[in-house]
């Protein structure tokens, strides 16, 4: 019998992006509120893509370079 690979979610809640990130849950929210960290809602639930978390971390990492 073979394993499948564990496939990742393309978009994740706030909680698990926290925890990817290293960062509170507040802070997720604060970043949303401020666009700088996009998301979208899929009923009542609010999704950030995983896309969107590798494009903060690299914007965060250019302006700590730029600083």
């Amino acid at each position: 019998m073979t394993d499948s690979p564990k496939l990742e979610p393309l978009a994740h809640s706030p909680d698990r992006a926290a925890q990817r990130l290293g960062i509170s849950v507040r802070a997720v929210y604060a970043h949303i509120s401020t666009g700088e960290l996009r998301s979208f809602k899929d009923g009542k639930r609010r999704l950030i893509p995983d896309a969107e978390l590798q494009r903060f971390v690299t914007r965060k990492m250019a302006q700590a370079v730029a600083a």
